[in-house]
């Protein structure tokens, strides 16, 4: 088990080339956004809270006042003192009548003559390359519909060629035709697929967590794991062992089985983590440019576990996300390009006996963590089961046009200089509102 740990270790990438490309990433954001982007500056003690507030089909409701919006710190409720209207689509810079700002409001809106910013994050550690192309041409199609003054850049992770946000469309659109999917093929010799896994790890965990079973004898190699012993195997290995070895005496089966999906889980930690840490490098350096930024993630999904005690396992990653967007005013969107039902169906594997027991399950669980942390940013996740993202983009540009800037009076105990837990919730039928789990208080001045 060790080696094919080991021999699976070694195949894992490295996120040093993603680092420093953040590194540089950092100063051409901080002097682009400063010339583009205003500070906020507030008239009295208020806090700045961004929100999207759209109906069923995308369009932004834009005739909200402050009374509307129920905003809680830390679960407890805060006065909203103001709801100003930020619109960006079709150069219309003016707020409306119904949004205008109050006596108490913060006095300084930004960049109302100003556009978005933007940054195409790829994730091509999930793309074959065959997938990466339909990708790319759907990234280059959202880049030509944005308007004029919209800034936007590119960040490709684990490894890849990078952008600046900007207004300079051929440049990006030069870095754009390189990306290419890398994704790492990883052979499994009994067709684990990432459900089977993580049931596996998930069941051996709670085998652990009982008493030792009595005594049995020990295969050729010496060791005695408690799911290779006959009678005591998992339901989801003995599952796999009957498809697999069709014996159902044979313990080197069992072992060899539990063995290799452990060794999986380890891979598909690493890769997880390893996209991650990309993603939070870039909200890190998106924090030294002022001003509300949006990160749209392109991703085939990032295996991560449904059960209780099942790998892979990621920890917390999904807050800790949250509350680095909360930080850098970041909001994520984030696109599952999914074609596993079309590949489920293909002339390849329509007939084989090797297919994963829920192909639903697994598209879910692939895009848990992506459903996560965009939620907690105060994104979103959206599915894409046919083609490569262009209506969803379209959406995105959509959703984005306009926010709601909320001036929110805080408690002295709130003013910490710390992220604490946020819901704002909107009194308007049939509408969504995207709003960050998490709001940075600074201390008072």
């Amino acid at each position: 088990m060790a080696r094919a740990i080991r021999s699976i270790r070694l195949r894992i990438w490295t996120s040093v080339a993603l680092v420093a490309a953040a590194a540089v990433v950092t100063a051409a954001l901080t002097v682009t956004a400063r010339a583009q982007q205003a500070t906020f500056r507030a008239s009295v003690d208020l806090i700045a809270v961004d929100v999207q507030v759209v109906d069923n089909s995308g369009h932004p409701i834009t005739d909200l006042l402050a009374d509307k919006f129920d905003v809680t710190i830390d679960g407890r409720k805060r006065r909203v003192v103001s709801a100003n209207l930020i619109k960006y689509a079709s150069g219309d810079d003016a707020l409306p009548p119904s949004a205008a700002i109050t006596p108490r409001a913060i006095d300084e809106a930004p960049a109302l003559g100003g556009g978005r910013t933007f940054m195409l994050a790829i994730d091509v550690g999930s793309f074959e390359v065959g997938q990466s192309r339909g990708v790319v041409q759907a990234a280059q199609t959202f880049v030509s519909r944005l308007e004029p003054n919209d800034l936007v850049g590119l960040y490709t992770f684990p490894v890849g060629p990078w952008v600046s946000p900007s207004t300079n469309r051929a440049e990006l659109r030069r870095k754009l035709d390189t990306v290419v999917g890398q994704r790492q093929s990883l052979q499994s010799q009994y067709h684990l697929s990432p459900a089977e896994v993580v049931d596996i790890t998930a069941e051996i965990a709670a085998l652990a967590m009982r008493s030792s079973p009595a005594p049995a004898p020990t295969n050729r190699g010496g060791t005695q794991p408690a799911s290779a012993l006959l009678g005591n195997e998992t339901e989801t290995l003995r599952r796999v062992q009957l498809r697999e070895c069709g014996d159902t005496a044979d313990l080197r089966c069992i072992e060899a089985i539990e063995t290799e999906a452990t060794a999986m889980a380890f891979f598909y930690e690493g890769l997880v983590m390893q996209g991650l840490n990309g993603i939070g490098s870039l909200l890190q350096n998106l924090g030294e440019a002022p001003g509300r930024k949006t990160v749209v993630v392109l991703s085939a999904g990032m295996p991560v576990s449904d059960r209780v005690g099942g790998r892979p396992n990621v920890g917390d990653q999904a807050r800790v996300l949250g509350e680095q967007a909360a930080r850098s005013n970041t909001t994520i969107y984030a696109l599952h390009i999914d074609h596993s039902m079309l590949q489920a169906f293909s002339a390849e594997t329509r007939h084989s006996d090797k297919q994963p027991v829920s192909r639903e399950r697994e598209s879910v669980m692939l895009g848990r963590m992506l459903d996560q942390f965009a939620g907690a940013s105060g994104g979103t996740l959206m599915r894409v089961l046919v083609g490569s993202g262009e209506g969803m983009l379209d959406r995105v540009l959509l959703e984005t046009s306009a926010y709601y800037l909320l001036g929110v009076e805080p408690t002295s105990s709130d003013r910490d200089g710390r992220t604490h837990a946020l819901r704002v919730r909107v009194n308007r039928p049939g509408s969504t509102i995207r709003s960050r789990t998490w709001v940075l208080v600074p201390k008072p001045h």
